[in-house]
This record gives C-alpha cells, structure tokens and sequence, in this order.
C-alpha cells in the first residue's frame, strides 16, 4: 500500500504479528543544505517514527534538529545539542588549515545518535549558488539522480572552506582517495601530496614532464598516489626510473609493490631490471607454474633472509640468485632461527600474558597460544596455509594467533585461529579447508563456543588456574539453564 505521508510503496504487516511492535521503530538521518545570507547552511535532521502507542500509529513521525554547520571561505562552523529542550553547545571552528587530523568539524550525529550513520543529503543543488560551487562535491559522491547517503560530505565541505583549490584538482584528476584518506582515515599522504600547495608541480613535488607522465597513468586511481610516493621514493635513492615502468611491475605484482620498492631502492635494482630477472626465473624448470607475483614476493623474502645471515647483496651473484626458489628456501630455516633468538626474550612476556587470557582446555580439547614464532611457521607448513607470514605480527601484538588441539594428539596441528580481543576474525584448517563440508565453526562447536563464551566474562579462572566455565543447572521444568 502507499505511506500516508510520503505517497511511497511500503509492505505491511499484521499487527497481531508484531509483538508490542518495537521491531518497526525506525530512523532517519538528514542534512538539508541552504544558501543563506551568503554562506552555506547545513541542518542535520533526525526523524524517529515510533510504533509502540497504538493511539499514535498514523501519527507523522517526531523530527529533531540536531545539528547545524555554516561553510563560508576560510571558515566551517558548526554548534549543537544533544536532545530537544537542551541548549544548543559545543561551538567548533574552523577557520585555519588542520594541523593535525581529524578535522575539528566532524559528522552529525553524535552521542546516542549513532556517530558516523550514513545520512541523506537534501538540496545538493544548493553548492551551485555556493562559493564551494567548484569544489566537486557532486563529484565526488557520485552525482546520479537520487541524493547522496553519506558519512562525509560535511568534513568535505569544511575541507573546501580551507583548501578549495587542492580538493579540486584531487577530484577532477580521479584521486578522491586521498580526500577520502584525509577525511576517513586521518591520512595525509605526504609522500605523494603536499595539501598546503595549491600549484600541482609544487602539490605533487614533480617536474612538469614528470607530472604529464604520472597523469597519463592508466592503473586503478586507488594506486595512482602509491605510484608517485613509490617515484619519488626511487627518485631520492638516486635511480633513474619512469612511470611507465613502475606501471609495467605494478601490473605483474600489486600487492607486493611497496615492499619491492623499498629493496629497488636499497640496491639500486631498476623495474625493468627486476622485470628481466623475474620472467627468466619463470622460465626454470619448476618454477614455470608460479607466476610473477610469487616469484618477486620470494625475491622480497628471500633478501630479508640474506641480510640477516650476512650476506654480501652488492654481489650480483647474491642479489639476484639463479633458482631463486630453492635459494629462497635454503634461506628460510636459518634466517627464521635467527630471528627466533632475537624475539624470544621479548615475545616471552606477551606470552605469559596470552596464556592467561586465551588457553582453555576440556576433557579432549585444548586452545593455546603459540610459544614461539618459528611455532607458527610450522603450523603454517602443516596446514598448507598461509599463517606462517602472520608470525611476525603474532610476536609484536598486531594481531594474535591460536591452535586448536586434540589432548591425545597434542603435536598435531588441527584448526589455527586468528583472533582481534574476543572475536574470531578467521579460523582453518588443512589448506583453509578447500572441499570440506563442514567448517570449523559447527565440526568444534564443542570447544569454541563455551570457550567464546569464558572469553566474553572476562577469561576467570579458578584457584588451580584451571578455566572457570559457568556451571549449568537443572530447572524445575527439567530445562538446561546457566548458573
């Protein structure tokens, strides 16, 4: 049928199927923008529709103003209050370019309103008779027909009112990423992008031969910003390169860019040179199925380990190794006793303390934490999946890792587990359990749902150390209940 108030299509249910009905409350977020004695307006709108009182159901739904912004050139301005009835407070200026991120000027709805909800922009149209008619907002969040659901367009504005000049160039050159980085991610990008240029030379901190090269780039726009941090970054190291070269070994290995970058620049190994060596190392017999990608993300590890064992890669012969894959694995094992030496002592404390929080065991299985990072790596070789490059991580805290193991079996790798505080971010098995019907979610629901659920009350323990897990009674009706 149609809404009474707004003339949309909506489905209907039953009320008699609703309950008391508090699963059809809903929201909605709005900012409305106006021109007004010469500044832009931005008023940030929250409509809430309740349908708990059956005496209110066609009422129309309760509209509070919560926020209001003005934008004027070198100036965004924003006051607020936290519900009807309360003062409007929390005046915040800008009138300066940011020294430091995040903006001062933030989104709409704030406390109790759900900061960074998505919000229609109503009257986009208003910018055209705006001093921020050049800024690309329309642009930038995709022009189309319907209005815009965002979480940035009033920390856009308020970057306009400080640097105009640069939000358009980034916007009209198909580099909204980094306006988003700066916005979203409290990223400037300085090695690529100077903000407080206005000049696209200066900005970019290229030549204008260099400029008209790096514009002429067809890669993804995402990587276009890597692409001149990665040239310039080769260009201070002294080495003669082109963009259409770093292009051609960006194609081949994406992800491993900014790694290989760092060792081209360290001996002085050009692109095309780097090219060269890899395509001829895929020709060798056993390595004609591993392709480019592999081959230099091997190279890359395969230095690290040569460094630290000592050995001599201004030498061609060592740098550049012939069979680089058995090379690399020669490496491995002695570069990763190494390092096992040198992060023991500091990983030994971060140990102690995973043991507390995550080890948890039943009659037949055991959660634990690796004791080592060469553990991991082992794990990883068992398993045939790719947790060995996690060790690393694993040992500085940027991430933690666990096994799950059989008691009876304790030396046999199961299901690796990678965790972010008290939340399972993945878990598998034998090469991440490729053609297994059951994953290892519901096949050890036995052991990881009572310990996620020993994690979430605070990992206690008992006097012995042993996990504290809730006891469950027996109620009346002869129904399971937790204590």
């Amino acid at each position: 049928m149609a809404c009474p108030i707004c003339g949309k299509s909506a489905k209907v249910k039953e009320l008699g199927r609703t309950g008391k009905r508090d699963n059809l409350c809903a929201w909605y977020r709005v900012v409305v923008l106006r021109m007004w004695k010469g500044a832009l307006w931005a008023l940030a709108f929250e409509t809430k529709k309740s349908y708990g009182d059956e005496e209110r159901l066609t009422d129309r739904p309760e509209t509070r103003l919560l926020r209001v912004y003005r934008f004027i050139p070198g100036l965004a301005e924003k006051a607020y209050r936290l519900f009807d009835g309360y003062p409007w407070t929390g005046y915040v200026s800008m009138d300066a370019p940011p020294a430091k991120l995040p903006l001062p000027v933030t989104e709409p709805f704030g406390w109790c309103s759900a900061e960074g909800m998505a919000y229609t922009v109503i009257n986009l149209e208003e910018l055209r008779e705006s001093p921020f008619r050049y800024c690309q907002a329309e642009t930038y969040f995709g022009g189309g027909t319907k209005p815009p659901h965002t979480t940035e367009l009033l920390r856009y504005l308020a970057l306009c009112t400080q640097w105009p000049r640069q939000t358009e160039m980034l916007v009209k050159l198909g580099l909204q990423k980094a306006v988003h980085d700066l916005i979203a991610n409290k990223k400037w990008n300085r090695n690529a992008f100077r903000w407080a240029e206005a000049d696209p030379q200066k900005a970019f901190d290229l030549s204008r031969p260099e400029l008209r090269d790096f514009l002429a780039l067809k890669t993804y726009a995402d990587v276009k910003l890597d692409m001149a941090a990665w040239y310039k970054r080769l260009r201070r190291a002294g080495m003669a390169v082109t963009f259409a070269a770093l292009e051609e070994l960006c194609k081949e290995a994406p992800l491993t860019m900014g790694r290989l970058v760092g060792k081209m620049g360290r001996y002085q190994v050009t692109p095309g040179r780097l090219l060269s060596y890899a395509r001829k190392e895929k020709a060798r017999k056993g390595q004609k199925r591993m392709s480019i990608n592999t081959l230099l993300t091997e190279w890359v590890d395969y230095l690290e380990d040569a460094a630290l064992l000592g050995y001599d890669l201004t030498n061609p012969i060592w740098l550049m190794p012939k069979d680089l894959h058995a090379r690399h694995m020669s490496t491995t094992a002695a570069a990763a006793t190494i390092r096992e030496k040198q992060t023991s002592e500091r990983y030994q404390k971060r140990l102690k303390k995973l043991v507390s929080r995550y080890t948890f065991s039943t009659k037949r299985w055991l959660i634990r934490p690796p004791v080592s990072a060469g553990e991991i790596t082992v794990e990883g070789k068992a398993l045939h999946h790719c947790v060995g490059g996690y060790a690393e991580r694993h040992v500085k805290g940027s991430t933690t890792i666990l096994f799950l193991r059989d008691r009876k079996r304790p030396g046999k790798p199961l299901v690796t587990i990678e965790m972010k505080g008290n939340q399972i971010v993945q878990i598998h098995g034998y090469q991440n359990d490729i053609g297994q019907a059951v994953k290892p979610m519901v096949r050890y629901a036995d052991i990881l749902d009572p310990w996620l659920a020993w994690l979430a009350g605070g990992s206690k323990r008992n006097k012995d150390g042993t996990p504290k897990v809730p006891r469950r009674k027996v109620t009346g009706e002869g129904q399971a209940r937790t204590a």
